[in-house]
């Protein structure tokens, strides 16, 4: 019956393609005019397929200098695979949703059956897509147009410092390596927080073995999502070495990420958390432990040997500098994650 199904969609697909004209364009594809013989069987005067041959769809990119439709079957073939693939995928959101629904319902009935993190919730799974367009929304559609910088990619925010002071951080990192009880105490957090979990926040609020904190868990996974790539960005822009490449003496207890060192990834996104929801809920006394977590996981970070003092300090610069783009991107999301709460 699925099978059925598939061939049904396919043969819809196939007909609505054959029936129009389609424009080619940088960014989308647009249907032309209806052709002539819109009305007729597509396949209609084609020759016989083979039993195991599916007639074959004609995609038309435009028309030649003399008006004459340009035919392009494997990209007509392209185009049915895309369309039945996000079929498919929408059916799968949908599904994830409706478990995700029913779990939290789960919970509601009884609260201490199953735990739950940022990672088994459908919307933590998935790109912040829309807020990172409003990011980079720009006054002009035309993909030709000069390049512009976006406001947020540069936020002033003080450069790395030079190589005189980078040798003095590297000596502390050094005393700091030396410390091997303290080290050791640390590891287990260091290897945890290698990934960030929205579940170090979550515990903070009380709220990881609830439900009806959906929107609160989804807002930090998000944030965690977006601000790793805009840290990034400016990761490029600064370009420093990381500790051990400056002081080969430097063991780090982690494997060295690729990407350059300033500022501190970890940082940006914990204080990015840290600082939404004191603009959600100033008034609630779990804002100062966000903070202080926030800056736990930072400084595990030197020392596991990663990152310099100066690239904590410089990423929870970034985020309080960032945040009211960070508000404005996501501010459905935070006013849901209030509406929860209030």
């Amino acid at each position: 019956m699925e099978a059925d199904t598939t061939e049904e969609s396919q043969s819809k697909i196939v007909s609505f393609l054959n029936s129009y004209k389609f424009r080619i364009e940088p960014d989308t594809v647009l249907p032309c005019e209806p052709r002539d013989d819109a009305g007729a069987d597509p396949l209609a005067g084609a020759s016989p397929a083979a039993p195991d041959e599916a007639p074959e769809a004609v995609l038309f990119l435009g028309t030649d200098d003399d008006g004459s439709p340009l035919p392009g079957p494997m990209m007509a073939t392209m185009a049915v695979a895309s369309i039945l693939n996000k079929s498919v995928a929408n059916k799968s959101v949908l599904n994830k949703a409706s478990l995700n629904k029913n779990k939290n319902k789960n919970k509601n009935k009884n609260k201490n059956k199953s735990t739950m993190d940022g990672g088994s919730l459908g919307v933590s799974q998935l790109i912040p897509s829309f807020e990172l367009r409003r990011l980079h929304q720009q006054p002009s559609r035309n993909a030709y147009t000069a390049a512009r910088r976006f406001t947020w990619e540069m936020l002033d925010i003080l450069p790395p410092p030079g190589p005189d002071y980078t040798r003095l951080e590297t000596t502390v990192l050094l005393s700091m390596q030396r410390r091997d009880r303290e080290r050791v105490r640390r590891l287990p957090d260091i290897q945890i927080e290698s990934t960030i979990s929205v579940g170090e926040f979550t515990r903070a609020l009380h709220i990881e073995d609830l439900g009806g904190f959906e929107q609160t868990e989804g807002l930090f996974q998000a944030i965690l999502t977006a601000c790793e790539y805009v840290g990034l960005i400016y990761k490029s822009q600064f370009n420093r070495l990381r500790p051990n490449q400056f002081e080969p003496m430097l063991r780090p207890l982690l494997a060295v990420p690729v990407h350059e060192s300033y500022p501190s990834n970890h940082s940006f996104q914990c204080f990015s958390i840290a600082f939404a929801f004191s603009t959600i809920l100033p008034e609630h006394p779990a804002t100062d432990e966000l903070a202080r977590i926030a800056q736990n996981v930072a400084e595990n970070r030197e020392w596991a040997g990663l990152h310099y003092p100066s690239d904590t300090q410089a990423g929870r610069d970034l985020a309080r500098r960032f945040a009211p783009y960070l508000h404005d991107a996501f501010g459905p999301l935070f006013q849901a994650v209030h509406d929860e709460w209030v």
